[in-house]
């Protein structure tokens, strides 16, 4: 049985305003907790001080990019599970060496992305399958 993921917090970390925004309504209409970072530095702070029970991370931002905070994450003593949001997809991924096993992503969500869809990949992160 999977784990009630009603009212689990999620980090968006993503330089897009505009995106950032419309997921995080999304997120919030569906029964989620939502905290925001506008690039990878705020973004690392805010998943050590409010722990997060997922992280959605755009790839392509100022200051630290998404490899970085996935590689600092990946680092840490806690595992959060990691969807990568971005227009590039999954071949992002294996061009800088972040496989499955090796990082993480649980997932590669492309932008624009489905509402639909990215609800049931969210349920299915949160759930750990």
């Amino acid at each position: 049985m999977a784990k009630d993921s009603s009212g689990a917090k999620i980090l968006i970390i993503d330089d897009d305003d505009d995106l950032a925004i419309a997921l995080g309504r999304l997120l919030e209409h569906n029964g989620y907790q939502v905290v925001r970072a506008a690039d990878g530095d705020e973004g690392l702070k805010m998943a050590e001080e409010k722990s997060p029970d997922l992280i959605f991370l755009d790839f392509m931002m100022p200051i630290r990019d998404g490899f970085d905070v996935c590689r600092t994450l990946n680092g840490g003593n806690r595992k959060v599970p990691v969807i990568a949001l971005t227009a590039f997809g999954q071949d992002i991924g294996q061009i800088h060496g972040l496989s499955e096993g090796a990082s993480c992503i649980v997932d590669f969500i492309e932008k624009p992305y489905e509402a639909n869809i990215l609800l049931e990949r969210v349920e299915t992160a949160l759930s750990g399958a």
